[in-house]
């Protein structure tokens, strides 16, 4: 099976890093949110670069899903064309009823660019700094030293809410919000998986309390912020965090076992930050195209998102804030995050530079959208750069 995947991702990564690590030629843009009555000119692709990348696309998944290793949606492109959009596979997998190209998923962890987004956001308002302490919103927290940058770049040393909440309550169905975390994150005060600022420890925890904080900021609640600014303004019209009457609608896939089982409702469904924002490939092509521009989230803002903030251990693979980072040895920038929870595995990749991307979402458990950094070796590969 590793060997399997190994196969997959070397193929497909192949095409997609030769695609996404060109060097971007055109002039820079004009600042631009999501406008369609003002075109931006791009460097269009040709017909034969079209069809030449939609068929190596095309031969890939198709693979994958006659060998049972793919069930999902997949999107990619470069230059704000889409140069590959197709389903593949069942929304019921037991009941054989057929995924479509606008399906909406769970995104689990890919969910917390848009936290990271929300909290830069924030600061470009002066409403708050990510050198904050995180004791300026909650004073009585027990876990103190603690800065909002830390929550951002998982270096806060926090236990994880998910293991205590699970432990804690009897009812695993009813959906609960984040203040009912929080609560508890006071009233059991687990032991710390380290000290503030520490290493690198991946924190659920910390996107929990990020979501939090919005809302303590702004008074309103996190999937408002969300709506208002960002889901919005950028007519993400398909996007939405979790709503336990909007998630029961045809167009979303059930979240499955690898063994095609259904995964049933689950009580932390309902805390966001670190998961549980739900979208298709559509509107997070809209997305892709937003973080090319300034208006959204300032330059500033995402060169914070972009880049290692931490001295200490720096190595090939890194994180800034809501992002997974990789660099390969032509010093392109790529930037990307996977994500899984209770059956849907999420990936979203990002080159800034070169302007390509690429999208995959699933509802069958596939760990290997998650643990991606391995993928990313065939990067150092220089024929696998060359087009």
């Amino acid at each position: 099976m590793v060997r399997n995947l190994n196969q997959f991702f070397l193929s497909l990564f192949c095409f997609w890093i030769a695609l996404g690590c060109q060097k971007q030629q055109q002039e820079e843009k004009e600042e631009n949110l999501v406008d369609n009555n003002n075109s931006i000119d791009i460097d269009s692709l040709s017909v034969e670069e079209l069809e030449h990348f939609h068929h190596i696309f095309d031969s890939t998944f198709t693979k994958l899903y006659k060998t049972r290793r793919f069930n999902g949606v997949v999107l990619g492109g470069k230059n704000q064309q889409i140069v590959y959009q197709k389903a593949f596979g069942y929304r019921d997998i037991r009941r054989r009823t057929k995924l479509k190209e606008d399906d909406i998923f769970q995104l689990a962890s890919v969910s917390k660019q848009f936290t990271a987004s929300a909290i830069l956001m924030l600061e470009q308002d002066s409403l708050l700094s990510v050198n904050d302490s995180i004791n300026k919103f909650f004073p009585e927290f027990p876990y103190p030293g603690i800065t909002i940058k830390m929550l951002l770049d998982h270096r806060s040393g926090l236990p994880n809410y998910i293991y205590l909440m699970d432990r804690e309550l009897k009812d695993k169905h009813t959906p609960i919000d984040n203040q009912l975390c929080v609560d508890y994150m006071y009233e059991h005060q687990p032991g710390k998986y380290g000290s503030p600022d520490g290493r690198f420890k991946y924190s659920n925890s910390g996107y929990m309390l990020l979501a939090s904080i919005v809302e303590k900021v702004t008074d309103s609640p996190f999937s408002t912020f969300l709506e208002e600014r960002i889901f919005t303004p950028l007519h993400m019209d398909s996007t939405f965090t979790f709503d336990p009457v909007k998630v029961q609608q045809e167009n979303i896939p059930l979240g499955h076992t690898g063994r095609g089982r259904k995964y049933e409702e689950y009580m932390l469904d309902g805390v966001l930050g670190d998961k549980s924002v739900y979208s298709n490939v559509e509107d997070l092509f809209k997305w892709h195209k937003a973080l090319l521009r300034d208006s959204l989230l300032s330059a500033e803002s995402k060169e914070k998102a972009f880049t290692f903030h931490s001295p200490k251990r720096k190595g090939k693979y890194n994180y800034g804030y809501g992002w997974r980072l990789f660099k390969p040895s032509d010093g392109t920038k790529v930037v990307y995050h996977g994500g899984w929870w209770r059956g849907y595995s999420t990936l979203f990749v990002h080159y800034p530079e070169s302007e390509a991307f690429l999208i995959i979402l699933t509802n069958r458990v596939n760990h290997s959208f998650v643990n991606t950094n391995h993928v990313f070796d065939v990067l150092e590969i220089p024929e696998f750069r060359r087009r």
